[in-house]
């Protein structure tokens, strides 16, 4: 048996003592869900699967599938089981957003690596000498996960003091990003194009900027006029200017206002709206993970941000659910890999012993096989 092979042997005994203590948090009404994973037994991404209770998902995935990746529809359905999807039977979706922090300045970068070739890039090659395409290993830090949670708690504010949704939540994805799910029932019935108009709304795309903050003449400049009480985006705008000292006081027809600049409002806009994938938004199909599952990419969990507070204080150690030491056998020379920040040498064949956590991320990523287990603990 190759090293390779032993290798995925043990870590698939991770994984399943992993769900062995029943960490998922089961969706409303799980048997009108699709359930789909992408297995490590072979690779294969399974699609179509439905499951009446939780029970009958967990034999699955402790006796046929090891998932890597699972997931649940934020669509309802009348058979979610059909194939192709018009069989289905829509009944309704929840409203996804996702936000990752490989959009922010500093958090996009990325090393490539090709294995077999013992070579790590900087900038993606054509290919490979020994064939086929290099790793993308992403540099995203801890820093550019907290920020991309702050567009979270924003968007959050945004559906629910706005728009006036009430079942509102932010999920951390495990990996680099925040999903915000909106389960209200009366966002299930919208269509796509109407998910689309409240994608526009909290990124501020396509706006119709001189009709939301029309200007008026103040001693030959123009500037946007605000009112003692505004709603909705007028209402953040100013507020965001109020912070910032620029909102100044003005007359018009003997009643007082304020006043910003156009090029104030251009520069206030980005601060008070969210970039979002609206792809993901008007998906009526779209999969999301299950909280508390795996995120294999990284090897942490996928988890409910309850207590944002909380959350910034973690480091990526607590948001994984292993704990002890596992040694490794690194295949590439890698002097100070990134792991969210923090830094790893691997030399290529050279038995290691890191930290668990440490030790699956890098494992997933196809950057080393584990040796051995020293320790381990799961904490679901």
């Amino acid at each position: 048996m190759s090293l390779r092979d032993q290798s995925n042997i043990v870590l698939r005994n991770i994984i399943r003592n992993y769900y062995r203590e029943r960490p998922l948090q089961p969706p409303l009404e799980i048997h009108k869900r699709e359930i789909a994973l992408e297995s490590l037994e072979d690779g294969a991404y399974l699609r179509h699967l439905s499951f009446a209770y939780m029970d009958r998902l967990y034999d699955y995935i402790l006796k046929n599938k090891t998932p890597l990746h699972l997931y649940y529809s934020s669509a309802l359905y009348e058979n979610p089981s059909a194939q192709p999807m018009e069989a289905k039977g829509w009944i309704g979706s929840e409203l996804i957003f996702d936000i990752d922090a490989d959009k922010y300045r500093g958090c996009s970068e990325s090393y490539y690596i090709c294995v077999k070739d013992n070579q790590v890039f900087n900038a993606k090659p054509d290919s490979c000498k020994s064939g086929g395409k290099p790793l993308e290993i992403p540099l995203v830090s801890w820093n550019c996960i907290k920020r991309a949670l702050q567009d979270a708690v924003k968007l959050r504010d945004i559906l629910m003091t706005d728009l006036g949704f009430k079942d509102v939540k932010i999920f951390f994805s495990g990996n680099r990003g925040f999903h915000v799910r909106v389960s209200d029932e009366a966002v299930l019935a919208l269509n796509s194009e109407e998910r689309r108009l409240i994608a526009d709304y909290v990124s501020c795309e396509n706006l119709d900027q001189e009709r939301v903050f029309p200007t008026q003449k103040f001693k030959r400049e123009e500037r946007v006029v605000f009112s003692n009480v505004e709603y909705g985006l007028r209402r953040r705008v100013k507020d965001e200017a109020g912070k910032a000292g620029i909102l100044r006081k003005d007359r018009l027809r003997n009643e007082e206002v304020f006043t910003i600049s156009m090029d104030e409002l251009l520069q206030i806009l980005p601060s008070v709206c969210v970039t979002i994938d609206k792809v993901v938004t008007m998906d009526l199909s779209r999969l999301s993970r299950f909280v508390g599952s795996l995120n294999c990419k990284s090897g942490l969990k996928v988890v409910e941000v309850t207590d944002v507070s909380k959350f910034m204080d973690y480091t990526y150690k607590d948001l994984s659910p292993f704990k002890g030491k596992i040694s490794i056998t690194p295949l590439v020379d890698f002097p100070g890999l990134p792991v969210y920040g923090n830094r790893i040498d691997l030399r290529r064949g050279v038995k290691v012993e890191l930290d668990a956590e440490d030790a699956l991320h890098v494992v997933l990523k196809g950057l080393a096989h584990i040796f051995s287990i020293k320790s381990l603990e799961v904490r679901a």
